[in-house]
């Protein structure tokens, strides 16, 4: 339990206001940097070409993966790659965005929720092997519907890339 020491009733009304002021001012400068960070309008998130192709290809390797695993009979595994490939997928909507191709967008919902169903199949209790590698050929078809438009293959080195000139 607190007790002031005799030299503190003394100066007791001095210490309490110079403790109060202390703590005042502390939550003065609390309010002005957190107004101050509030002001400041934070800028869209910016996913850049380099950032896309890589998520693309690491998207696509997953989905490879789920193939595979889908002609093993893997069903866990090949649900997990799925899911690892749709969240890459499903990223790259920031691309599409910032350079207006409303066409790609609706091209990658349509994948998605090919991917969707695909992972409904894989969930169920017992799965239809054949059902789901047709389901995962209809993602694949999704995805060369985009790939057709927006994807070229460089002649020289044979990596694939975005088709020059066809965004922003």
């Amino acid at each position: 339990m607190f007790k002031p020491r005799p030299t503190d009733r003394a100066s007791g009304s001095a210490a309490r206001p110079r403790a109060t002021l202390s703590i005042a001012a502390l939550l003065l400068a609390s309010a002005s940097v957190w107004t101050s960070a509030q002001s400041e309008k934070k800028p869209y998130p910016i996913f850049t070409l380099e950032q896309y192709t890589n998520m693309m290809k690491t998207a696509g390797r997953n989905f490879g993966g789920v193939n595979v695993s889908l002609s093993k009979g893997e069903w866990e595994t090949a649900k997990e790659q799925l899911t690892r490939a749709r969240e890459q997928i499903a990223i790259t909507a920031t691309f599409w965005k910032d350079n207006k191709k409303e066409d790609a967008l609706r091209m990658l919902r349509t994948a998605l929720t090919k991917m969707d169903d695909l992972d409904a199949a894989l969930s169920a209790e017992k799965v239809d092997g054949e059902r789901a590698r047709d389901l995962a050929r209809q993602v694949n078809a999704a995805c060369q519907s985009c790939h057709q438009v927006y994807r070229d293959q460089d002649p020289a080195t044979k990596a694939y890339r975005l088709k020059p000139g066809s965004v922003g």
